[in-house]
């Protein structure tokens, strides 16, 4: 987007009263004040930075896909091609870092030059519908929705979540006192119509009269975890209006938003299928806060993603990454930047996640629905063809057990878990995803026997990691363990 066309757009609305109390208390480092004034011909006694000729490391190198346009490099040569990144210690020509720089101290925000990359390619792929929006780096999702939670929320409050969701996300409100409130899910994920729903009737129930309405709405739009979901077009719009009538603040979390299987396919009207535009691209409000993150397109031991949001959101999580995380790893932004920056481009970034990661995960994606369909009986399991993502989630039907209405769905689902175990094929239980309160007299690490949601009668199933062959195995295993437990 040009700065003309910038110009024309709207400021982000003040959500200072959002802020919880911790957010509203951060404040800007004084130490970290003064690395802005350390340039030109300041000579700095001030900071206490280590010497980088004590930095042991010299250079930082790594072999990394060469994304070079195929027509550059023979097709076939193109997916083994490796060009050679190297980080050296000090400032050289065309190099987007150098050691010097990136293992020093620095900034809440992250590195610049891998900040700066992070922002054109949000402008490029999202174009914000309001002036000032900015970008900071995280230490991956996790990090930033605990940093979000920690700017929006206090003790007490209440956020509103998918009604199945990520458990990272949960397991990080409940030390911190925050509560949440499950909205329905269709096939498309959250449904605006009962988000709409609770808003508009908050308080009527006993249990929300001494309440405040929720201000802050936690949703994965794109291959929702666990359910595999997207939201349509129509489906995000809606999402927003209903932010827009309550005031709402929306966290999108969205790490795979790359992974849409059908992007480039004609769709029944014989249109071209693109991306699904984010909400952040619908958000001339600034009460988008977006979560994006390496983990899933390039590598999660790097630890590096970047929140998307208003300034004065990232002006507040820079303050609490300066006193936490500091910025992600340098050495994990240098070799980011000078992969991205210096070899890839925008482009070769962009035509990594369509022509490799995208393009392997439908692959492994149709072949586990594959596996399913042909060694699970579909009348006692099915599932729904996951559009994105990296799971699937598989709807055990346990009204089809001969015991079925005279015990909980709860044993006959824990039964099924066992016998998948004993036959060593392991998926992930559907309690787990579950926003209904844990029994305290349970314990949840005890997976052998635990159950403890009648309604999470579903497993979670990943093509992420495991070969074709094992994946072919384990549904062999997983359906020789189903006709099993209804067969007992």
């Amino acid at each position: 987007m040009s700065t003309a066309q910038t110009s024309q757009l709207p400021m982000a609305k003040d959500f200072t009263p959002f802020l919880s109390i911790e957010g509203a208390s951060r404040k800007k480092s004084p130490l970290k004040a003064l690395i802005p004034l350390m340039k030109g011909d300041m000579i700095s006694l001030g900071g206490g930075l280590p010497h980088p000729s004590t930095f042991p490391f010299y250079s930082l190198s790594s072999d990394v896909k060469s994304m070079k346009p195929v027509s550059a490099v023979s097709e076939k040569a193109s997916s083994t091609v490796a060009d050679v990144v190297t980080v050296p210690h000090g400032p050289q020509a065309g190099k987007a870092e150098n050691l010097s720089a990136s293992l020093q101290y620095g900034l809440g925000t992250g590195i610049k030059s891998l900040r700066e990359f992070c922002k054109e390619h949000v402008n490029r792929m999202h174009r914000p519908q309001y002036q000032d929006w900015d970008v900071v780096l995280s230490a991956g999702n996790t990090d930033a929705f605990s940093k979000a939670i920690s700017m929006l929320c206090n003790r007490g409050d209440k956020i509103l979540v998918e009604e199945w969701t990520y458990p990272t996300a949960l397991e990080t409100l409940e030390p911190v006192g925050v509560g949440h409130v499950p909205v329905h899910m269709d096939g498309e994920g959250m449904s605006a119509v009962a988000l709409k729903d609770i808003l508009d009737n908050w308080g009527s129930t006993p249990e929300q009269a001494n309440d405040a309405k929720p201000r802050v709405v936690y949703l994965i739009p794109t291959g929702q975890n666990p359910t595999g979901s997207t939201m349509s077009i129509q489906r995000r719009r809606d999402i927003m209006q209903v932010a827009r009538e309550h005031d709402l603040i929306l966290i999108e979390d969205d790490p795979y938003y790359y992974l849409q299987f059908f992007v480039g396919e004609k769709d029944k009207d014989g249109n071209t299928i693109g991306l699904v535009p984010t909400l952040l691209s619908m958000d001339t409000d600034g009460r988008v806060i977006r979560l994006d993150t390496f983990s899933k397109t390039l590598v999660p031991g790097c630890r590096v993603g970047y929140m998307s949001m208003n300034a004065h959101f990232c002006m507040i999580t820079q303050y609490h990454n300066e006193v936490t995380i500091q910025q992600p790893s340098g050495f994990s932004q240098a070799l980011l930047a000078e992969m991205l920056i210096s070899h890839w481009g925008q482009e070769g970034y962009t035509r990594y996640l369509c022509e490799n990661v995208r393009t392997e995960y439908l692959r492994r994606s149709q072949h586990l629905q594959a596996c399913l369909r042909k060694h699970v009986d579909n009348k006692l399991a099915s599932f729904i063809e996951p559009s994105a993502g990296m799971f699937i989630w598989i709807k055990v039907h346990v009204e089809q057990h001969p015991r079925y209405g005279t015990v909980a769905d709860s044993v006959l689902m824990l039964e099924l878990f066992r016998k998948s175990v004993e036959n060593n094929v392991l998926m992930v239980p559907g309690w787990q995803f579950s926003c209904k309160a844990k029994p305290a007299d349970v314990d949840i690490a005890d997976l052998m026997n635990t159950w403890y949601d009648d309604q999470a009668t579903y497993l979670r199933a990943t093509f992420a990691y495991a070969s074709f062959e094992q994946m072919e195995e384990a549904t062999i295993r997983f359906g020789e363990a189903l006709k099993a437990a209804f067969s007992s």
